[in-house]
């Protein structure tokens, strides 16, 4: 896949989490009867929501991937853009990767954790990076 179809269909998925996202929290907002304290920080950087899919999305991720049942050993289902950078926790959020590459993504994933809470980066760029992730110096090294 060239690179500019790769950056486009990136920017395309970032879209779709931060439109999933707006709604969700939308939705959250308008359901909650007490607002919130105006010393308080209106958006925690590392939420306590749900940080990994559940074990049934999982199991259904697999299963709309195609991957056979017998292989299914060899990959996880995760978050693409992991809740601690923003992403929701929408179905549509869950990839498949092979167990084999989590470690890098993990590794990628905790440096812009870290350049996001020190303001080194907004938290689009942090997105932006997570969906590109394979491309970024940590995961090559």
């Amino acid at each position: 896949m060239s690179r500019g179809l790769l950056s486009l269909l990136s920017l395309c998925m970032l879209v779709l989490f931060v439109s999933a996202k707006d709604s969700a929290k939308s939705t959250a907002q308008s359901s909650q009867a007490k607002p919130s304290s105006p010393n308080k920080h209106p958006k925690a950087l590392f939420s306590t929501e749900k940080k990994k899919p559940s074990k049934a999305e999982r199991e259904a991720v697999l299963a709309d991937s195609g991957i056979p049942v017998d292989q299914r050993h060899n990959y996880t289902a995760e978050y693409r853009v992991p809740v601690s950078l923003g992403g929701s926790n929408a179905y549509a959020n869950i990839e498949i990767l092979p167990k084999s590459q989590i470690p890098l993504k993990h590794k990628v994933q905790k440096d812009l954790e870290r350049k996001l809470r020190h303001g080194e980066i907004s938290e689009n760029e942090a997105q932006t990076r997570i969906l590109n992730w394979n491309l970024e110096p940590l995961a090559k090294k």
